[in-house]
């Protein structure tokens, strides 16, 4: 892997993840530095309108007299760092504060907060929030190692045909295949419900807790989700990589011990933490149950899958209160921000250990992860909504002035425009070039299409209006030759038609017995000679042969038997095919 990616999402998921590492300041310390920094500062710049007069916003400074008081009002403090970092404080008719004073006081804000944190760890919000669609569909795809996706993935907006994604060779080739279904994904497993609609927060990521809460009724809809998964015509030994391990009935031995040693790391995969006894007993007891209900085993392993996959464990990431000492909260969290996933069973046992809290372990395993394949989903996931890459999907230039951008409908110029950017992070992330190449790249990759598009000046094909003309009128002419014969058809039908009909009608009115045109005999040939309608049979002579409702005879002919009534009119209805026009005789007679 590349030192410079590899050190650059080191120091972001260190960052993210691992906030062991800052610093703070003694108690000595944040009381010199309330005396010496913070007072002068408040009342210079904050006491006027927070602690005078007039106390704005509910907030009397005034009252903070040392740095005790200011540390027992954490939320006190996190609303300083917010107004003072973000310009907001001191207000714009008042004299500002010198950017480095304001550097050192957000600074000092910010170690007296964590300090505060420390001391009274109950009072930290811890964030809770569900996995979304694609690190579900990941999470589950790796906890049962199954070779398909869930579901049809829009938000993966690239997929590469080949694999060029090599850590050891660390470069990118010339020419990729690669491709963006986004607007027509690859179906996921049939009979899967949907996920439920992931919202996107500021900044076009769908991975921020305040959007990703879990109401009853979605808990029920993740609960028949879960159902459907397992009882998917595509989840079977084929396609499910534990199988034998996990889900196939064992020979012999302790049952019950059996489900408990599968169900160990299977539960400590789908929840990313440690496994209480009694959470493994319950489980256990819960498969022996459906057995001895009557499901066989396999059927029963699934029901425990199932309910495992539908447990709030599986479905939420917990935040720590215990400022990044949870180690599997640690090894969870650079899971997701690496692979969209949860952490391998060797992650897990890292934390498990303890010996994730060791920055030369902690290193190795981001080495390890980013040079797994599962690395792709990042490269997948981040760019695409940090750069919010999906809008240009829904981007309707001027046809005047963009008039090729959609000739194809269903494939419009964005869908290849959209592969640019994608490619241009992957080739920084596998030959570490320099971040600022993502704003003024040196090179991009471009199909054909976008080649010519870029490069030279697209123009319609000249029109031979003319010849249009021309062909439109030979066409109109046969329409309209067409159409006469048509009518002079028509016409003859009709001319054929009436008298019966009148005949008919006339009968009718001189109060006769109306003429029964039911047919007297009907022969379909499903492979026989009889008479569907009446007990005309037919009596076949020679060699006689069926194929698809026809009779095929060959020297041969069929006869019926006499009527038993005389007919003053009649009609027979043949329908021939003759093997060629040729042959010496044949006909129908009635």
């Amino acid at each position: 892997m590349p030192a410079r990616a590899a050190a650059l999402l080191f120091l972001a998921a260190s960052t993210l993840l691992c906030p062991v590492g800052f610093a703070a300041l003694t108690k000595s310390d944040s009381s010199a530095q309330f005396n010496s920094l913070l007072k002068p500062l408040f009342a210079e710049h904050c006491i006027k309108c927070h602690g005078g007069e007039k106390t704005k916003g509910k907030v009397n400074l005034k009252e903070i007299s040392t740095f005790d008081h200011l540390r027992a009002n954490p939320k006190l403090l996190k609303e300083l760092i917010e107004a003072v970092d973000s310009y907001d404080m001191p207000p714009e008719d008042e004299p500002e504060i010198p950017d480095a004073k304001r550097e050192e006081l957000v600074a000092t804000l910010k170690s007296m907060l964590r300090e505060a944190a420390e001391e009274n760890p109950g009072d930290q919000h811890v964030q809770i929030r569900r996995l979304n669609r694609f690190q579900y569909n990941n999470a589950v795809r790796d906890l049962f190692r199954l070779n398909r996706d869930l579901f049809a993935l829009p938000e993966k907006l690239m997929t590469r045909h080949s694999n060029y994604l090599n850590p050891d060779a660390g470069q990118m080739p010339d020419k990729v295949e690669v491709a963006c279904h986004s607007l027509a994904p690859p179906a996921g497993m049939r009979e899967v419900k949907s996920f439920p609609k992931d919202l996107r927060a500021a900044h076009g990521y769908d991975n921020q807790a305040n959007q990703l809460s879990l109401s009853p009724l979605l808990l029920d809809s993740f609960l028949r989700l879960s159902v459907s998964i397992i009882e998917s015509p595509d989840f079977n030994e084929e396609t499910v990589g534990i199988w034998n391990d996990f889900f196939r009935a064992p020979n012999d031995g302790d049952l019950r011990e059996e489900i408990r040693k599968r169900l160990q790391n299977f539960l400590l995969l789908a929840f990313r933490s440690a496994i209480e006894d009694d959470t493994l007993d319950r489980y256990t007891n819960y498969t022996l149950a459906k057995i001895e209900q009557g499901l066989p085993f396999t059927e029963a392993m699934k029901r425990a899958a199932s309910a495992t996959l539908s447990s709030p464990r599986f479905l939420l990431r917990y935040g720590s209160t215990s400022a990044g000492k949870d180690l599997f909260v640690v090894a969870s969290n650079l899971s997701f921000f690496l692979w969209n996933s949860g952490p391998d069973l060797e992650l897990l046992q890292l934390a498990e250990s303890g010996e994730l809290a060791n920055l030369d372990v902690f290193k190795k395993a981001c080495d390890r992860m980013m040079s797994d394949s599962r690395i792709e989903r990042f490269l997948d996931a981040f760019p695409s909504q940090w750069m919010q890459l999906e809008n240009l999907l829904g981007a309707t230039p001027d046809p005047k002035l963009a008039r090729l951008f959609n000739v194809d409908k269903s494939s419009p110029a964005s869908v290849q425009m959209i592969l640019e950017p994608l490619l241009l992070f992957d080739a920084m992330f596998l030959e570490d070039r320099p971040v600022i190449e993502l704003i003024a790249p040196r090179f991009s990759y471009q199909s054909e299409f976008l080649q010519s598009w870029y490069n030279s000046d697209l123009k319609p094909p000249r029109i031979d209006a003319e010849a249009i003309v021309t062909r439109n009128k030979s066409h109109d002419e046969k329409r309209a030759a067409f159409k006469a014969s048509i009518q002079s058809n028509e016409e003859a039908l009709k001319a054929l038609l009436t008298p019966v009909r009148t005949r008919l009608l006339k009968a009718r009115r001189k109060g006769g017995k109306p003429v029964d045109l039911d047919p007297v005999a009907a022969w379909e040939f499903n492979n026989n000679l009889r008479d569907s309608v009446g007990s005309l049979h037919l009596e076949g002579h020679g060699k006689i042969s069926f194929n698809e409702g026809m009779a095929v005879l060959k020297n041969s002919y069929l006869q019926s038997p006499p009527l038993a009534f005389d007919l003053k009119e009649r009609t027979l209805e043949v329908w021939g095919l003759v093997h060629n026009i040729d042959q010496n005789g044949g006909g129908f007679m009635g």
